[in-house]
């Protein structure tokens, strides 16, 4: 009897172990499965056609998100793969490479979106658009979640980490979605929207009034697009004529263009310099980031779209200062150089643009998930001289040089030891060297100097 007893007794021990061994595994797998909420927000930006000293003249990509409060299937939102919605979006764009916080996008914790319901409307298009996309979840993981070293982590003392995505507005329906962190920005993926039909008494016009039948009445569709001809007018006569008359066309094949990536690596060269290897750049492809002391063997490998800016650090030997360093690729008007974003076929752009096409001639958007082998790889080479003034830049794989005659040295100074070891100190020149080549910009599209 006793012996009955104390089995039973084991037994019960026994059983209730197992069960909290049970519990705790699907507790850890329901965790597990459990979305991670990570604070996020959303902008919005829209390609440009033109740069003005004059703002009002800038023309952009006249695409709006919609909302409509009775379908919806006819809004914007994000989602999780089985169907759980997130937030929903509304309002108007903000600058291409910048970005404008539309209604839903402020930044609030929440799971990582898996899939993008957009619907827009293109006035100049006359014409609604619909991208329903699942999203690369693995890599947009990556980029909210890995943190890496950022120049403005001594000032800061935050983790440099994405938070934010960009919705980017191409011509014709393409779309870039961006990742956007403090000073950073890197591509998650890029796709072409559908065109659809809609009601757009219904879709549109139903966020303006409740009176169906005005609306029903009244073409507004055609008086929004004819409206947004005449801002077109308004704001930029010349340009406006050249779309009337055929002269200016858009397409999306430039952004796609300027999207390539490709093998490249940077080389800083100077008498009695130390380079640090480390970097930070701007794209024509909107991207900017910093490669710092943490990336530098993986950067080695990764494929680059071609930079606009750069910025390096190179240390004078005998004294052990530490000097900025700042080079622009191509000639920029200098009223526009601190704001500079790529504008609808830049001239100056598309000839330097040109060196890595040639270079690379089966490089596109398309192969942007090809790797390459380390021989594929160029060097964008920077000689400086005992000045640390540019004394040859160029671009050069194998016995194949490419002169970068446009580049010029922007800024050269000394590191701020107030702001760590990254950022210039005030108050010296600009423009220490000079492009090679002339200033191509057309002052229909952008103003010069």
């Amino acid at each position: 009897m006793v012996k009955t007893k104390k089995f039973n007794f084991l037994f019960i021990n026994l059983f209730i172990v197992a069960l909290l061994l049970l519990a705790t595994y699907f507790y850890r797998v329901h965790i597990m499965n459990k979305p991670q909420e990570i604070e996020w927000g959303v902008l919005t930006s829209s390609a440009v056609f033109g740069r003005y000293k004059d703002s009002t003249k800038d023309i952009y990509v006249d695409s709006h998100i919609v909302k409509s409060p009775i379908d919806e299937n006819m809004r914007t939102a994000f989602y999780l793969a089985d169907g759980t919605w997130l937030r929903t979006l509304d309002g108007s764009s903000g600058p291409w490479g910048r970005g404008g916080t539309p209604l839903g996008g402020n930044s609030f914790k929440q799971p990582l979106p898996e899939v993008l319901h957009l619907t827009f409307f293109d006035s100049i298009d006359n014409q609604f658009y619909q991208l329903i996309q699942p999203l690369p979840k693995d890599k947009i993981q990556r980029l909210f979640t890995t943190v890496h070293n950022g120049m403005g982590d001594e000032e800061k003392g935050s983790p440099n980490i994405y938070d934010t995505f960009d919705i980017g507005f191409a011509p014709k329906g393409w779309i870039i979605l961006y990742a956007v962190g403090a000073g950073t920005r890197e591509e998650i993926g890029s796709w072409q929207a559908k065109k659809i039909d809609g009601d757009y008494a219904t879709v549109v016009g139903l966020t303006r009034t409740s009176d169906i039948e005005y609306l029903r009445a009244n073409d507004i569709r055609t008086r929004d697009v004819k409206t947004a001809f005449e801002d077109f007018k308004q704001r930029n006569a010349e340009l406006y004529q050249r779309w009337i008359d055929g002269s200016f066309t858009v397409s999306a094949d430039w952004y796609k263009m300027l999207q390539t990536k490709y093998p490249w690596n940077l080389e800083v060269t100077a008498p009695d310099g130390e380079w640090s290897g480390e970097y930070y750049a701007e794209y024509v492809n909107t991207e900017r980031f910093e490669v710092l002391d943490d990336q530098l063997e993986t950067d080695k490998n990764r494929l680059k779209a071609a930079p606009v800016k750069l910025w390096t650090w190179v240390t004078y030997k005998p004294t052990g200062v530490r000097y900025y360093i700042e080079i622009h690729l191509f000639p920029i008007p200098k009223w526009l150089i601190d704001d500079y974003i790529p504008y609808y076929q830049d001239p100056n752009l598309n000839a330097y643009f040109k060196n890595f096409q040639l270079l690379y001639p089966q490089r596109s958007l398309a192969t942007n998930d090809q790797p390459a082998y380390p021989y594929d790889f160029a060097n964008l080479k920077v000689e400086l001289d005992a000045d640390f003034k540019i004394k040859e830049i160029y671009l050069q794989k194998g016995k194949e040089k490419r002169a970068l005659d446009g580049a010029y040295e922007y800024y050269l100074a000394p590191t701020d030891d107030r702001r760590g070891k990254y950022y210039p100190e005030p108050g010296h020149d600009y423009f220490l060297t000079q492009p090679k080549l002339k200033d191509l910009t057309d002052p229909v599209f952008a103003d010069r100097d």
